[in-house]
């Protein structure tokens, strides 16, 4: 099994293409850095004071790192903010599928035009060649939707220097390793970092190198659905005989790696068991994360890894989903997962969620705040646990970890405000751009 991040290869690729020789490995050039990103975003915010309008270009690779709905919707509806997507390809230096890349771009674009949002796909068809957003776009706020460099370098936050740059999480922050969260170098360098708690917040200002003076609590946009009880969920499962009870089985996805956490691999036979041995009761939605087919076609090779995804397709009480997960957890009745962001968003409906454990490998996995959610799960260490939870929690509707979810809801997720996330992020870089200065 290969795990493309980790290889020799890829990190030459990455040294080389994006010039990081100097910028990563030598300290007191990283640390010069930063400071001079931190005076250019400080200018990049006072040349738009007194603006009429800001166009604001969100970048984005994948649907599934798309968690600023409410966000966009609300720069669209104010007369200060011009939003739209700029839509890139996922990593090319990974070795993936290119047909998979392009798949993945075209289910991003047809999620974005199905909203009716303004889009750019910025790749110019007679030179072949990705253009510089800069010089096509001149935009004057940007979002990145990851940290990672997963596209292009002129997509990535050092070409942005002199424009005001912003990073809302594309997950909840729930796991370790900090430095992956909080000091990553694109952390230290954004000229704004949206969290979603005072917990991270205060959490990033011991970890950042920078000190934290760009971090800023504002909640988060990606679970701001489930605060809002005008949201009508669209409900995409199977039309079943009669009423079933609804799972979601969500994997993570770095099953190319033997180190990690991911259960996928244990447990993908299981879960199809599963669904045969109950399925007069339940009906189950396979919700791979969007890396997963790239990553296990680099295991089990293309034809295994279509076969097993159109298994699920075409089971009569499963399903393969691929898109956003929003209506699909708000209309579910319980999920399964091994992955940190849905330890806590799932949290947000208060249903009962088990987390499939890897049990040599959990301990260290989370930070404290995950824990705190990892401990309102039922645990799934094997076969015989998962259908435990299956046949009493979900089926039974013995469910004893109800006041955990409870608690932990009106603790760490509700609004203590007022303010919506959407709200508060846009209240935020306005106050910014005002103040011109960290």
């Amino acid at each position: 099994m290969v795990d493309h991040d980790k290889t020799i290869l890829y990190k030459l690729r990455l040294l080389t293409t994006y010039h990081d020789l100097l910028r990563t490995r030598v300290p007191f050039v990283t640390k010069r850095y930063i400071e001079r990103f931190k005076v250019s975003q400080s200018a990049a915010a006072q040349r738009l004071q007194g603006k009429e309008k800001l166009n604001v270009a969100f970048l984005l690779t994948t649907l599934g790192m798309w968690k600023v709905d409410y966000l966009f919707k609300a720069m669209l509806e104010s007369p200060k903010f011009h939003p739209y997507v700029v839509l890139l390809p996922y990593s090319q230096y990974k070795g993936f599928s290119k047909a998979e890349i392009d798949k993945t771009l075209k289910r991003t674009e047809n999620f974005i035009r199905e909203r009716g949002y303004e889009y750019v796909i910025p790749y110019d068809k007679e030179s072949g060649r990705w253009q510089d957003v800069k010089k096509l776009l001149n935009p004057d706020i940007v979002f990145f939707a990851s940290p990672y460099k997963d596209h292009l370098p002129q997509y990535y936050v050092y070409h942005f220097h002199d424009v005001l740059t912003c990073y809302v999480p594309y997950g909840f922050y729930a796991v370790k390793p900090y430095k992956n969260n909080f000091d990553l170098l694109f952390h230290n360098l954004v000229g704004m970092h949206l969290l979603e708690t005072e917990w991270h917040r205060e959490m990033g200002i011991k970890i950042a190198r920078n000190g934290g003076y760009n971090l800023f609590c504002t909640g988060y946009p990606g679970t701001e659905v489930f605060l809002r009880k005008d949201y009508v969920a669209i409900d995409n499962w199977k039309p079943q005989p009669v009423k079933k009870k609804r799972i979601i089985w969500a994997p993570h996805h770095p099953v190319d790696n033997p180190q990690s956490a991911a259960t996928f691999l244990k447990y993908c036979d299981t879960m199809l068991e599963m669904a045969e041995k109950y399925r007069d009761s339940i009906q189950i939605a396979f919700k791979p994360h969007q890396l997963m087919k790239f990553k296990l076609a680099s295991v089990w090779g293309q034809e295994r890894t279509d076969d097993y995804y159109a298994r699920w397709a075409n089971l009569e009480n499963g399903q393969l989903e691929e898109s956003s997960y929003v209506d699909l957890f708000l209309t579910s009745d319980a999920m399964m997962h091994d992955c940190g962001s849905f330890t806590i968003e799932y949290l947000f409906t208060q249903k009962p969620v088990m987390y499939l454990v890897d049990s040599d490998k959990i301990d260290n996995r989370f930070n404290a705040l995950g824990m705190q959610a990892f401990h309102c799960h039922y645990h799934g260490e094997n076969t015989n646990q998962i259908e435990r939870f299956i046949v009493d929690t979900v089926i039974g509707g013995n469910d004893p970890k109800k006041i955990d979810r409870e608690d932990f809801y009106n603790k760490w997720l509700a609004p203590k405000d007022g303010l919506m996330p959407s709200q508060k992020i846009i209240k935020t870089i306005e106050d910014f751009i005002e103040r011109g200065s960290y």
